[in-house]
């Protein structure tokens, strides 16, 4: 084949004699091979192209010359330095373990592999260059890692021995400072011990005295690189090493200190830089290393804040590393650290706060400040200390909840509040802001807030600018009890400072505006509209200062999606405003404003109605239809959301616009817009290679990732709101969702979202193809809602036997379920059913199968250690994961139950059986008890068979500690209670419920434990209205629950019960009233609060709480007038302006 190939490369170009290499090394071979090298780094397109060409041909040909001629490279010390090292990159890649065709090792001969190894070996120790040196020991690293590998043999140095005989004891010689006083060459072998750690993990653990005499000495060595490197071995070594293996290391904790006392003291920042990084891995990997010299001295924390505060003498990455590790440290023992050492919060506190003093001062400074547009590239590069501290504050409150670190911290922001340095306030005032949202007391709140207000007005720009961002956060966070009690307060600042003179200040202050009034009452709001518009069109009118337009136009949109119809009297002047921003030449500085005016005009259309709204709709389409969009145009997400918003105005009514926007919307589902030529060059490092569905390899931008999600949403979009009108498009919509449907391994992987949203999407279609077949009458029902469920299933299924990820698993379930729950009765044969159900309980046992095994290995790694370095409380939320993917796997069987009642009955017994066992484990419990939940509620008296496993089990949960079992329980409650045979439990049920209710609220941060309790009150409400007559004379049923309303936290039940509240009001119901309607104005107060907060009621139920306040005389309500907050009274004089929805009975 030679001289064939000698053609091919002669007709390529290619100069004569390179195309064949050398079969040995030598002076000549040496030479050829140094001009191959010289070519490949050639600044000649032509000349590298051929060599390139020559190389990966002689990788598939000519593996065994290609590798010992670059060996032979890296050893001939007549070669220039670089081409040596070029040679030795080379021939690292060639015997990494890679895809078939870059694996030239796994091409070559076995003697030629042990001669490799040999000269390899020989060259690294014989090498007096210490950078090549390294080098060398990185080609060691890899081929030990590829002559090691238990599951692939192609690097095996000889066929049927794994491993590399003789290569650790020739190591440890080398890396041991006693024996070896060639200090580069100490290094050197250290290093390639710290690169074979991960090959040689479990040997390691029989070469104790070995490795223990390569860190004792190292870290004795005077020399900084030798200590150096030797902290950085026992960081690997605690990293990948079982725990009982590197329990022995923690000997090494105070020397490892020293160490980088000593690298800051010899101002070795490098050196001192690599330490840190990897001391920082140690921390997040193996926090339990340094539990005991934390418990002992407070070190390293002590002198890692030390380099925080040291602003001369150490560069700002090394400070930034030292506040890294304790900012890691506390995420990874937040528990561990609030129990035992409650002062290092303190101390990592107090060091954010000084990395936030670091400001740029001076006129220039502030001058570039105020002219920098907050979306500008370039801002995390200014004050970068001061960001990096900002962003740790709020990791660690968050970790240690602001229970643990209130005291400490509110200490601080007082301190540096009192200081009359601007960079103190802004430095108190940023971590209000960024940790108002772990707040859970009002007290603590209100304080916030007045400290807020009182530098609104500040003479320096930064500081009032970072107080109306905090208010702005305050009102993120904290809604909605800030805006009810604050208004008054909030509103004329924020208007005032909307008028600042400094430009960027003016445009947080509507930024702040925006943060507020999003959560605020639309009666509330309708009181400040008219002066807000005002200031907002003269400043949209009169600024040329992009990022106030850009905020002036979101407050309007915000006005107008609070106050809805109420908008219209504005919408005349405001639109065509924005019709003229559209006209703007799309730039990189004005892309933004207009993707703000297509956002804005989208919601003033959701606000005043389809009506109004029409002909503005169809220019903002047209408009976004000829808005050219780049790979990554910012203006695309715009865009999409505002198109979304505009379909869910016009409903059908926005069919005509499909045709012209769905194939877009389906070309960014592909994924094979840029394929990947055979050996093409690309630099972008933000692409990916991935192999689609079809086996196609296709490189893609990150973006694109992003893209195909946001595709999947509008897809859904379009079908959830014009459900029949959508019928002709199902079957391309289909087809282009059917690539992310197939996914599988790191396809699934990189478009997780995009995937987990075409389930979603899919879900969607069977309900169209649902609906549309009742709309359209067809003469002969269609079956296309059942075929695209099997489509789903045959896709899916398969897929998911072989995936062992629980994300993708749990995304899948999720899918499946929302498929099950939109297809009409019969789509499953009951053989189906029984089928898809041990599929399910099979992934679910797998998922158990990967939690005992992890749990296995954990407990295998801490074996043996000493007792210090147990797991602890930081332990105990391991699995979440699974966790999750079994429960969307169970409701995913509850699905299969809805969908086919009947036919899951001969499940029942299995269900059953799961049930019993699931119940026997702690970590369980929970999910046997949903499995129970959706027996009850989709077999309902035909689930009573069961209740001899379920019940016992449900009232006794009703006391459990654990939340996460408290909310089943109290959801079976509220299920079974509609059902006669629950009346015998029905007594134990009420008193059990009633201790519950009648305890110590939860903590405002504790959801689920809100949840559990939202969950209660809406059994209590269930067991009051169906089985009064079981309840105990000592449990007052209709009190307990009414004292609770409303529900907030679990939005599902807050629906149900405000729901069944009216309808058993408008029934005039006695135990709901009370005695003489003494309850009356608590229920009205309820009823105030909800009405239009579609999170917490529904529209029907908003037309039912109109009617009621309608139906009650005017002083009757002026009577009760005392229960009604402020809010709830302009909610109630409102309604009583508005006309009543008539509804069916009433």
């Amino acid at each position: 084949q030679a001289p064939q190939r000698d053609l091919v490369l002669a007709a390529a170009g290619v100069r004569p004699g390179w195309g064949r290499l050398p079969p040995a090394p030598g002076a000549m071979a040496n030479a050829k091979m140094v001009e191959l090298l010289k070519a490949l780094i050639s600044g000649q397109n032509q000349e590298r192209k051929q060599a390139e060409q020559l190389f990966n041909g002689a990788k598939a040909s000519e593996p065994d010359s290609l590798v010992l001629g670059f060996l032979g490279v890296v050893g001939d010390e007549a070669c220039d330095e670089a081409l040596r090292r070029q040679a030795a990159v080379l021939l690292r890649q060639l015997v990494t373990r890679a895809t078939e065709k870059d694996f030239a090792l796994s091409r070559m001969a076995a003697a030629t592999r042990q001669q490799l190894a040999t000269e390899l070996l020989g060259l690294f120790e014989r090498l007096t260059n210490p950078k090549l040196q390294q080098k060398v020991g990185e080609v060691v690293a890899k081929l030990a890692d590829a002559c090691c590998d238990k599951d692939d043999q192609r690097g095996w140095l000889a066929p049927g021995q794994r491993g590399w005989p003789g290569l650790l004891q020739t190591v440890f010689r080398l890396a041991n400072a006693a024996g070896n006083s060639n200090v580069a060459c100490c290094e050197s072998a250290i290093r390639l011990v710290k690169d074979l750690v991960p090959t040689f993990k479990d040997e390691l653990s029989q070469c104790q005295q070995e490795l223990g005499a390569v860190v004792q000495h190292g870290l004795a060595n005077q020399n900084t690189k030798i200590r150096c490197c030797s902290l950085v071995l026992v960081c690997e070594l605690v990293g990948e090493l079982d725990k009982k293996d590197w329990a022995p290391l923690t000997a090494t904790a105070n020397v490892l200190t020293q160490v980088l006392q000593q690298l800051a003291t010899d101002n070795a920042q490098d050196e001192l830089q690599e330490c840190l990084q990897n001391y920082l891995e140690a921390a997040n990997l193996q926090p339990d290393f340094f539990k005991q010299q934390l418990s002992s001295t407070m070190e390293p924390a002590q002198l890692l804040a030390k380099f925080v505060k040291t602003r001369q003498g150490l560069e700002e990455g090394v400070r930034s590393l030292a506040l890294e590790w304790l900012v890691v440290y506390t995420e990874r023992k937040s528990k561990w650290l609030a129990k035992s050492l409650p002062n290092f919060a303190a101390l990592a506190l107090e060091c954010c706060m000084d990395f936030m003093l670091e400001v740029e001062d001076g006129d220039d400074a502030l001058k570039e400040w105020a002219e920098r547009m907050d979306d500008e590239e370039g801002e995390e590069d200014v004050d970068e200390l001061y960001h990096n501290g900002e962003e740790a504050i709020d990791r660690i409150v968050e970790a240690m909840t602001m229970e643990a670190s209130s005291a400490a911290l509110f200490a601080l922001v007082e301190r540096f509040c009192q200081q009359d340095a601007w960079q103190a306030k802004l430095a108190a005032l940023t971590a209000v802001k960024q940790t108002v949202e772990y707040v859970e007391e009002s007290a603590h709140m209100n304080a916030m807030a007045k400290l807020l207000f009182q530098h609104v007005e500040h003479p320096h720009p930064r500081v009032r600018y970072t107080a109306l961002h905090a208010i702005g956060q305050l009102s993120n966070d904290q809604a909605p009890e800030f805006q009810d009690s604050w208004h008054q307060t909030v509103m004329p600042v924020l208007l005032k400072k909307m008028d600042d003179p400094v430009d960027r200040v003016a445009a947080m202050a509507m930024s702040a505006f925006v943060s507020f009034g999003e959560e605020l009452d639309n009666a509330i709001m309708i009181k400040y509209a008219g002066g807000v518009m005002e200031k907002l069109l003269q400043r949209l009118q009169s600024t040329k200062h992009r990022m106030v337009q850009e905020e002036s136009i979101t407050s309007i949109a915000v006005i107008a999606g609070v106050i809805e119809k109420d908008f219209a009297q504005y919408y005349d002047r405001i639109m065509p405003m924005l019709k003229q921003l559209l006209m703007m030449r799309a730039d990189e500085k004005t892309g933004r404003l207009r993707g703000k005016a297509f956002e804005c005009m989208s919601l003033l259309g959701l606000a005043v109605g389809k009506e109004k709204f029409a002909a503005d709709a169809k220019e903002a389409m047209q408009a976004m239809l000829q808005t050219p969009l780049e790979a990554d145009d910012l203006q695309r997400e715009y865009i999409n959301e505002a198109s979304q918003r505009i379909c869910k105005c016009l409903k059908k009514d926005f069919a005509p616009f499909l045709p012209h926007i769905l194939p877009g919307t389906l070309k960014a589902l592909r994924l094979d817009a840029d394929e990947v030529k055979d050996g093409a060059a690309d630099d972008d490092d933000d692409r990916h290679e991935i192999t689609t569905a079809d086996g196609k390899l296709v490189k893609v931008r990150s973006s694109k990732f992003e893209e195909m999600l946001q595709a999947a949403q509008l897809l859904n979009t379009y079908c959830v709101e014009l459900e029949a009108e959508f019928w002709d498009f199902i079957p391309k919509a289909a087809e282009g969702l059917l690539p992310l449907l197939e996914a599988s391994g790191e396809m699934a992987i990189m478009c997780d979202e995009a995937r987990s949203a075409a389930f979603q999407c899919w879900a969607s279609l069977i309900k169209c193809a649902s609906i549309a077949a009742k709309e359209k009458n067809f003469p002969v029902k269609p079956t296309l809602a059942n075929d695209l469920l099997r489509t789903f299933l045959q896709k899916t299924i398969p897929a998911l036997q072989q995936d062992e990820d629980p994300d993708s698993l749990r995304n899948a379930a999720d899918g499946l379920s929302e498929c099950l729950k939109n297809v009409e009765p019969g789509a499953l044969s009951g053989q189906e059913v029984v089928q898809l159900t041990q599929q399910l309980f099979s992934f679910i046992d797998g998922s158990f199968k990967r939690t005992i095994e992890a749990d296995k290995e954990r407990k295998a790694s801490a074996a043996g250690a000493p007792p210090e370095l147990q797991d602890d409380e930081d332990e105990e939320d391991a699995g979440e994961d699974e966790e999750a993917c079994r429960r969307s796997l169970e409701d995913a069987i509850g699905s299969v139950m809805q969908s086919a009642p009947q036919e899951f009955l001969q499940c029942l017994p299995e269900c059953s059986t799961r049930i019993q066992q699931w119940l026997a484990t702690k970590e369980h419990k929970p999910l046997a008890l949903f499995l129970a939940c959706d027996i009850i509620k989709n077999l309902k008296e035909l689930s009573e068979q069961a209740w001899p496993v379920i019940m016992p089990a449900v009232l006794d949960s009703l006391g459990n500690k654990d939340a996460d079992v408290r909310i089943p329980a109290a959801y079976a409650v509220n299920l079974a209670a509609p059902l006669p045979k629950f009346a015998d439990a029905a007594p134990q049920a009420f008193q059990r419920l009633a201790q519950l209710i009648g305890g110590p609220a939860p903590k405002k941060r504790d959801n689920q434990a809100k949840v559990a309790m939202d969950n209660c009150v809406s059994a209590m409400f269930s067991l009051a209205k169906h089985q009064l007559p079981r309840c105990p004379p000592d449990v007052k049923a209709w009190p307990c629950v009414i004292a609770k309303l409303p529900l907030r936290d679990d939005e599902d039940e807050a629906k149900t019960v405000h729901k069944g509240v009216a309808d058993l009001l408008l029934e005039q119901h006695a135990g709901l009233l009370g005695p003489d309607a003494a309850h009356l104005g608590q229920v009205l107060s309820c009823l105030a609060e909800v009405y239009k907060q579609e999170n917490l009621c529904e529209k029907e139920t908003d037309a039912k709480i109109l009617r009621i306040f309608h139906m009650l005389p005017k002083d009757h309500l002026q009577r009760l007038a005392s229960t009604f907050s402020e809010k709830q009274m302009m909610k109630i004089e409102k309604m009583l302006t508005a006309e009543p929805v008539l509804q069916h009975g009433g």
